[in-house]
């Protein structure tokens, strides 16, 4: 693997441990990735039950 590729997908890894890292601390705090706000009775079941699952 040459060089350019290697800092591209470092890049790439860094981005998706961030997201990950910031989806677990978000969960923690108890915000919900829901448009609804996790109340999926409240939006008229327009959100799909894994995203409302808490």
């Amino acid at each position: 693997m040459n060089l350019p590729t290697f800092i591209v997908a470092a890049i790439v890894a860094a981005v998706f441990i961030a997201i990950v890292v910031k989806m677990i601390s978000d969960k923690k705090n108890g915000k919900s990735s829901c448009s609804c706000g996790g109340n999926c009775r409240a939006c008229g079941a327009g959100c799909s039950s894994m995203s409302c699952d808490r």
